[in-house]
């Protein structure tokens, strides 16, 4: 027999590659479980693998440290937050109107936050308080900012990406950052839907978008 038929073989209906990267997706979905409901001190791996029900054998077959599952499971909160919102605000932006797709957008992560508060603990306060997560989530909110943007208003999106904008995206970046840790966190200074149009407010204001959110059409957070 061949080695790349040995490579091949199955086993339960799945070849290697299959099985591999089973173990790999439980080993995420079991550190985004940790993270999100103890914080990153929780995440061993000793601790991912019996939560994944992977043989500590293969983890390093996977991942080179206990750090890169950490960095993996930060990314699949990032993912699972950002494609509902890129969904929605492409759906809105071609449906309704550019104001309406903003309010959606935070509409959108608002409600990924409260179906999974494990998220909202990984992307907000982990990240902040982790030194592994921290440089990584430093430069994933502008970069989100700029995905967002580029669908709502290519030609803004470009001049934020030129350097001397900086500090504009990285300032927004900050502050929407501290209002979804409050908000994930339970603090509670108006309505959902008032928060919404803070958040939507702010990014007009502080990107210099030309949009008037008084004049957005009809969003699915108006309770009107």
């Amino acid at each position: 027999m061949t080695s790349a038929t040995t490579a091949g073989r199955l086993w339960q209906g799945q070849t290697p590659d299959a099985r591999e990267a089973d173990r790999r997706e439980r080993l995420v979905e079991a550190g985004l479980e940790l993270v999100g409901t103890q914080g990153v001190a929780a995440l061993t791996m000793r601790a991912a693998c019996r939560e994944a029900a992977v043989g500590p054998r293969y983890f390093y077959e996977l991942f080179a440290s206990r750090e890169e599952l950490l960095e993996a499971v930060y990314d699949e909160a990032v993912d699972r937050i950002r494609e509902p919102i890129l969904s929605d605000v492409i759906a809105t932006a071609e449906s309704q109107d550019m104001a309406a797709a903003i309010l959606v957008a935070f509409d959108t992560a608002v409600r990924v936050v409260e179906e999974d508060p494990r998220i909202g603990r990984i992307l907000f306060r982990e990240s902040a308080a982790d030194d592994t997560l921290r440089p990584r989530s430093q430069a994933a909110m502008p970069a989100f900012v700029l995905t967002v943007v580029t669908e709502v208003l290519p030609a803004r999106a470009g001049e934020l990406r030129a350097s001397s904008a900086g500090w504009t995206l990285l300032g927004f970046s900050a502050a929407i950052f501290a209002l979804f840790l409050a908000w994930s966190e339970g603090v509670r200074h108006t309505t959902r839907d008032e928060f919404v149009r803070h958040c939507a407010g702010l990014t007009v204001d502080y990107l210099g978008l030309d949009l008037d959110l008084g004049a957005a059409g009809h969003w699915k957070g108006d309770r009107a």
